[in-house]
């Protein structure tokens, strides 16, 4: 896995990466309201954890979009080569701890994967960072809360 500088002028983001060099947290976060009634369906049929298909969907929509590829790191512009998708998970000391899931299109493997470091960020409270080889994906949740 890798990451390499790239040119900005030589992608679609060099507009956004000169805005990008000023910001303190480069980031851009998305809200959509999806309907994941297919996806609880599948979870439950499979036996499969509903976020990890969540993530795995993630990626997959990441994963065609070259844009996703390409991050400003410091004074540069990096592009990666695969993507990770983060997730949260609760640990046993009932904090949160963050665990990266380097996406691959094969959904068996990709969930082998998510239950392996999922669990292993469980039990050691230690976070899982990809960033130094992927393009991570963040997502976020609320644990233990049930929202009206």
């Amino acid at each position: 896995m890798t990451a390499r500088e790239i040119n900005p002028q030589d992608t679609t983001r060099a507009s956004a990466y000169e805005l990008w060099m000023n910001a303190p947290n480069p980031m851009v976060t998305f809200f959509k309201t999806l309907d994941v009634t297919n996806l609880i369906k599948i979870s439950k049929k499979k036996h499969m954890k509903f976020n990890m298909l969540l993530d795995f969907c993630i990626g997959k929509a990441a994963g065609s979009i070259k844009e996703f590829y390409i991050l400003p790191v410091g004074e540069k512009l990096m592009k990666y080569d695969h993507l990770a998708v983060n997730t949260i998970v609760k640990n046993k000391t009932g904090e949160v701890s963050s665990c990266d899931i380097l996406y691959t299109e094969d959904l068996v493997k990709f969930n082998q994967d998510y239950l392996k470091y999922t669990i292993q960020v469980a039990e050691n409270c230690q976070d899982r960072d990809l960033s130094n080889d992927c393009m991570v994906i963040g997502t976020s949740a609320i644990i233990d809360t049930e929202i009206d």
